[in-house]
């Protein structure tokens, strides 16, 4: 299972930095979101998670300082590590995104966390996601709903 998803993690960084993801861009903007999806839940599920990809291409760092979305009461951004075998996630209070690089919002790591839905996500259905960034300010992107189990986005198999 660890080989499958270091397998993954380096899929992801191999296609990224090819240059084919389908991104989501926004005009007059240094930041730009790719990739934007989150499993569908299961019934009585109260929270969700959503991974992404941004690029910064401006010349100065920005942040990612939170999200709204209408599905959910509150998006926090989270990080995962792994201590001593045991998994731990922690809230942020923002994602440092440097100039010229991309963060990777993914399973297993840094994600962003819907808390209270308030509606199930499904799977072949999406949402919009509001992303606030310290100097670019805010994004709007639309999350694609991905099957329960995925562990990428469906543009990305076969890549």
């Amino acid at each position: 299972m660890r080989i499958l998803h270091f397998a993954a993690i380096a899929l992801l960084l191999i296609v990224a930095s090819s240059g084919q993801l389908r991104a989501q861009a926004t005009q007059g903007k240094t930041i730009t979101v790719a990739e934007v999806w989150a499993r569908a839940t299961p019934k009585g599920s109260t929270t969700a998670v959503i991974y992404m990809t941004v690029i910064n291409n401006g010349q100065d760092a920005d942040r990612l300082l939170g999200a709204t979305t209408p599905v959910a009461e509150k998006v926090q951004l989270h990080s995962n590590t792994n201590d001593n075998g045991v998994m731990k996630m922690r809230e942020l209070t923002s994602i440092e995104i440097d100039a010229g690089n991309k963060v990777a919002l993914k399973p297993g790591g840094t994600h962003a966390m819907l808390v209270g839905l308030k509606q199930l996500l499904i799977a072949g259905q999406s949402f919009p996601l509001t992303l606030d960034f310290e100097k670019t300010g805010k994004i709007d992107v639309t999350v694609s709903v991905e099957k329960v189990g995925a562990m990428e986005h469906q543009h990305m198999k076969g890549m």
